[in-house]
C-alpha cells in the first residue's frame, strides 16, 4: 500500500512537471534568444518537435520567464505621445506598436508593454488602487521583481465569485506579489444580486476599512471595458436584458465596473446600483491616475474619461491614440 502510494505520488509529480516543464523551457528560450538558434534547429538539438519548441517559447513569455524590451521608440509614436499629452494635459504617455487585431490579445500586448514604465512609480510606503481585467492582469504578470517596503495593493472592485476563471482577470495578488506589498481585497462580488445586499455589504467594517484604505492611495491603475466588450460584460456578471437597457439609456463604455455615458457620468442605472466597485467620483481625487488600454471599441469611453480629466497617465496603441487625436 506505501509503494502504490509512493507511485501514485511519483506520477502525479511527473503529470504536473509535464504541465509545465520549466526546466525544458529555459532551455529552449536560452537557445533562442542567447544563442540566435532557430526554433528547428532547437527542436533537433534538443529532440522535440518544432510546434512544442514554439508554444514552450509562447508560454515563458507569458509567465515572465523572458522578457524582451526595445530600447527605442518609433517617432511617430513618440509624435503621438506628445500631442496626446497637450490635448488631455497628461504627465506621462507611452504608446505602443499594438499590430493586433483582436482585442484581448491587444490588451495584452498594452499590459505587458505597459509594465516597464508603471514599474518607476512604484515607491516604498505606497498605497496602489488597481482595477482589473485582462489588460491589467498582463501588465502584474510582467511586473518585475520590485521589493517596497510597508506598500500595499488594493483591489477597486469586488473580489469574490462562484467561478474560479475569474482568476484570469484579477491582478491584484500579482502586483502585490511582485512588489512584495500587502494585499487588500473588496470582500464582496463584483456585481451582488441587489441593491439591498450591495448596501448591507458597504455597511461591514472590513468593507469600511479597504474603502478608506483606496480613498489614501497614492496611485491607481485602471482600464477600461467598450459598451459590449468589458469583462464584466463577457463574464456573464450582466445579463442580456439588463445590457441592452444600459445600451438603450445611453452607456458607452464600463469603467470600474460601472457602466458610464457620453458626459463619464454613471448611468441611472439598476446594474450599476447593485456594483461593488469603487466609485469613480473618489477615483479622480487620487493622486496620480493611471489609464492602460486601447482598442476601437474603447475609444469613446476613453475619450470620455480623459476629456473629463479622470487620468493623469495613458498607455495605449498607436491607432488608439490617433483615433483619441481625431474630433469627436
Amino acid at each position: 500500500m506505501v509503494r502504490a502510494n509512493h507511485d501514485a505520488q511519483r506520477l502525479g509529480d511527473e503529470a504536473q512537471r509535464e504541465t509545465w516543464p520549466e526546466q525544458l523551457a529555459v532551455r529552449i528560450c536560452w537557445h533562442y534568444y542567447m544563442l540566435g538558434r532557430t526554433q528547428q534547429e532547437i527542436a533537433e538539438t534538443l529532440g522535440i518537435n518544432r510546434v512544442r519548441v514554439n508554444r514552450l517559447l509562447a508560454e515563458a513569455r507569458r509567465r515572465g520567464i523572458v522578457r524582451v524590451t526595445i530600447h527605442s521608440k518609433l517617432a511617430e509614436n513618440v509624435a503621438l505621445e506628445q500631442q496626446l499629452a497637450e490635448t488631455y494635459g497628461l504627465d506621462l504617455v507611452e504608446v505602443v506598436i499594438g499590430g493586433v487585431a483582436d482585442e484581448a490579445q491587444l490588451a495584452e500586448v498594452l499590459g505587458r508593454a505597459a509594465a516597464g514604465p508603471l514599474s518607476a512609480l512604484y515607491d516604498d510606503g505606497m498605497t496602489i488602487g488597481i482595477a482589473w481585467g485582462v489588460t491589467l492582469k498582463a501588465m502584474a504578470q510582467a511586473t518585475e521583481d520590485k521589493p517596497l517596503r510597508d506598500a500595499a495593493v488594493v483591489s477597486m472592485l469586488g473580489s469574490l465569485t462562484r467561478r474560479s476563471s475569474v482568476d484570469a482577470f484579477e491582478a491584484t495578488t500579482d502586483l502585490a506579489a511582485r512588489l512584495h506589498a500587502e494585499c487588500y481585497y473588496l470582500p464582496g462580488p463584483i456585481v451582488c444580486d441587489s441593491e439591498e445586499s450591495r448596501d448591507t455589504i458597504l455597511q461591514q467594517p472590513m468593507m469600511r476599512e479597504v474603502y478608506l484604505k483606496t480613498q489614501s492611495a497614492d496611485l491607481a491603475l485602471a482600464s477600461v471595458g467598450g459598451v459590449d466588450s468589458s469583462t464584466i460584460r463577457r463574464m456573464g456578471f450582466v445579463d442580456d436584458a439588463e445590457f441592452r437597457e444600459a445600451s438603450k439609456a445611453g452607456a458607452i463604455g464600463n469603467f470600474l465596473g460601472y457602466y458610464i455615458d457620453a458626459e463619464a457620468q454613471i448611468l441611472d442605472h439598476p446594474i450599476n446600483r447593485r456594483v461593488l466597485g469603487f466609485p469613480p467620483s473618489d477615483f479622480i481625487k487620487i493622486p496620480r491616475r493611471v489609464m492602460v488600454s486601447g482598442g476601437p471599441a474603447k475609444v469613446p469611453v476613453l475619450r470620455a474619461l480623459l476629456e473629463r480629466g479622470y487620468f493623469t497617465d495613458l498607455v495605449t496603441d498607436t491607432d488608439t491614440a490617433k483615433a483619441l487625436l481625431e474630433p469627436a
